[in-house]
């Protein structure tokens, strides 16, 4: 079995030489293709910031292939040795290095100017291969450098895990996913609200069952985000959990626990169920009701003997007992009476805020293991503490 590499694009910095360019002659690239539409010619030329700068030979334009990828929203895999699938939302292309003839998820052969090539660790395609496998035009000089009118940020999100991968449109919040090779299949509409800044990020539960995680942020300044969480089995959404919070403060929150043995764990609100891979809900905690606290909550951990949850604006964690019978505050019997007063008497409203400064660590006989940190106070250390049930 062929092992498969996913290339994590966003963020990813090579470490090759960057070629150094003697042409300073205008090469435009023709956008083949009808995506390549008159609404995108008038639009205006924006440059993308490639830290390896493409170049000419024989007047064939040669582009990184990893940085103008990320930038322009295509997934790059690579299934095997000197092969690679190019993926958009609707359009997917194998193409291997060393060979000048592409081939389209539908069989269609793309025929380059030039194949392929690997230059100090970098690999560089003709850009022709972009503007003819998915419509996105570009023109490049040595001058202005390489330019489209490709709208990035008004598109897609993705993500991958594995080989299989997860687009959402920002504009319609319409969940698409399919294999590297192939075109996407559309799972759903989520129901986003007010979609801004989108990110992805995916697990799998099984072969045809995944998690899509969406983080939401939006308004100004972006100080509100809306998470939602989506089981899906053989492409179709079978569970959707939400929850929304307003973070003034600027608290870098903890993204919510998976699951526990093999049940997700999906939050609505204050909601908490732990759900089996079919959909069927196993165990349900009214968090509200338990803390006495009417707010959305995160789940930070779920073993067996306890979880633990915060609700958003006070950012206080509370230990649940497993069956749901109880929960139980837990700073108060951790902190001095200093740091008690200053978490009590700080507004949960105001930047800097941090909550309780508790981060959990660990779990081993009978103990939680816990961070402490409060700048305000210069306070960092290690805590301890035992089951209250």
């Amino acid at each position: 079995m062929k092992s498969v590499q996913i290339i994590k694009l966003a963020g990813t910095a090579s470490i090759a030489l960057s070629l150094m360019l003697t042409s300073s002659s205008l090469i435009t690239i023709p956008a083949h293709a009808a995506a390549a539409s008159t609404s995108q010619s008038k639009a205006a030329w924006s440059t993308l910031d490639v830290k390896h700068k493409p170049y000419t030979s024989k007047g064939v334009v040669f582009i990184p292939l990893k940085e103008v990828s990320e930038q322009l929203q295509l997934q790059l895999t690579i299934p095997g040795k000197n092969e690679l699938y190019i993926n958009s939302p609707t359009q997917s292309v194998r193409m291997i290095i060393g060979n000048s003839r592409a081939v389209n998820a539908k069989g269609t052969a793309l025929k380059l100017e030039a194949a392929p090539v690997v230059k100090k660790g970098v690999t560089y395609v003709p850009a022709s291969l972009i503007t003819k496998g998915f419509g996105i035009p570009l023109k490049y000089d040595s001058k202005s450098g390489l330019r489209t009118t490709f709208d990035s940020w008004s598109q897609y999100a993705y993500a991958s895990k594995a080989n299989m991968l997860f687009w959402v449109n920002r504009e319609t919040g319409m969940l698409s996913m399919g294999k590297a090779g192939t075109t996407p299949t559309k799972v759903g509409i989520l129901p986003v609200e007010d979609i801004d800044q989108v990110s992805l990020n995916a697990h799998r539960i099984n072969s045809n069952t995944y998690v899509v995680d969406l983080s939401n942020h939006y308004g100004e300044p972006h100080i509100h985000e809306g998470r939602y969480r989506v089981l899906i089995q053989d492409k179709k959404i079978l569970k959707l959990s939400k929850t929304n919070h307003t973070n003034f403060a600027g608290i870098n929150y903890h993204p919510d626990q998976l699951g526990y043995k093999g049940n997700i764990a999906m939050m609505n609100g204050s909601t908490l169920e732990l759900v089996h891979p079919m959909g069927k809900t196993v165990k349900t905690y009214d968090l509200a009701a338990l803390t006495g606290v009417d707010d959305d909550f995160i789940v930070e951990a779920i073993e067996q003997d306890f979880l633990l949850v915060r609700p958003y604006t006070k950012a206080t964690l509370y230990i649940v007992e497993p069956t749901g019978k109880s929960a139980e505050l837990m700073y108060p019997e951790l902190l001095d009476e200093e740091s008690i007063k200053a978490i009590e008497e700080m507004p949960p409203n105001e930047v800097g805020f941090i909550g309780d400064g508790l981060t959990y660590e660990g779990y081993a006989g009978g103990k939680l293991k816990l961070q402490y940190e409060n700048p305000f106070l210069d306070i960092k250390k290690k805590l301890t503490y035992a089951l209250p049930f």
